[in-house]
């Protein structure tokens, strides 16, 4: 029996759409929610002649509504907000990472963390999919114009980010190095030369376990933070720093006998120092991490 053109196209998509969602969400689990109803809507049209335009439509409608309903939990959440880490192990490698849509670098998770759920729309389903701003006025309810300029001004903002990028392999390995030798010798000056005079750390705890309630700014604070968080260790012979590839980018979670405390997420800047640390503590984020 011959398979359906539909679920071809759908299971064909599937990957991309996932990633697609979770920009939008922050959520993995999330995501995939919204990809599985995606094709039960998708299911029931006839066969179309762009499948992978109608479902990004599709999966684009129900994050809009799914961020409706979640707005007032964002607004109430203690604390600064990261999205879910995808862990994977070190090395992993993405399939076509040249796809803009598969990028969900921390780096580009908090640029569009800053754009409205209608901004992200309109920028993803013209830049990412191709969908005429006629065809966005209809799936945002907004004029073509009105579409238009929303996808400018996302543009805009991203382009304003695009002096950090993730970290290496590289950099990674050498913040640990430098971050143990500080916690053994007590200098944390070449710690505070790895870190952008600007450096910006954001750790999520969601309330529910120790993490900084703002995001702290400068090399001095934050080496300082860094260092004492690590002092305050119940458990340090049992402490195991790993790296991963957390959301398609080198970095580290760190397990305390046994049980996934954080995970770590560094961007750089052009001079290679690192100007940015992204630290997810909350319990609930770190539910499927595996290592």
């Amino acid at each position: 029996m011959a398979e359906d053109p539909r679920l071809a196209a759908y299971l064909g998509e599937r990957h991309r759409l996932t990633r697609l969602a979770y920009r939008y969400l922050g959520s993995a689990s999330e995501a995939e929610d919204i990809v599985q109803d995606a094709w039960l809507r998708f299911a029931g049209v006839d066969e179309p002649e762009d499948a992978p335009r109608l479902l990004s439509r599709i999966v684009t409608n129900l994050c809009l509504d799914r961020l409706r309903s979640a707005q007032m939990r964002r607004e109430t959440y203690v604390g600064p907000w990261l999205p879910e880490p995808i862990v994977e192990r070190a090395g992993a490698v993405e399939p076509n990472t040249n796809d803009a849509a598969l990028d969900i670098s921390f780096s580009v998770m908090r640029a569009l963390e800053r754009l409205s759920p209608l901004e992200r729309a309109a920028l993803f389903l013209h830049d990412l999919y191709d969908v005429p701003f006629e065809e966005i006025a209809e799936t945002l309810k907004r004029t073509p114009a009105a579409c238009r300029q929303m996808a400018s001004r996302a543009r805009k903002m991203l382009r304003q980010d695009q002096s950090r990028f993730p970290a290496s392999n590289e950099d990674v390995a050498r913040f640990v190095a430098v971050f143990e030798k500080a916690m053994r010798g007590g200098d944390i000056e070449p710690l505070k030369a790895l870190l952008a005079a600007d450096v910006e750390y954001v750790s999520d705890g969601g309330g529910k376990v120790l993490a900084a309630t703002n995001v702290l700014l400068g090399s001095d604070a934050v080496a300082k933070f860094m260092i004492g968080v690590a002092r305050k260790n119940p458990d340090p012979a049992h402490t195991v720093v790993a790296p991963a590839a957390i959301n398609g980018a080198p970095g580290l979670v760190v397990t305390i006998a046994g049980k996934i405390e954080q995970t770590m997420s560094f961007e750089v800047n052009a001079r290679g120092t690192i100007s940015g640390v992204y630290v997810v503590r909350n319990p609930d984020k770190l539910v499927d991490v595996k290592m």
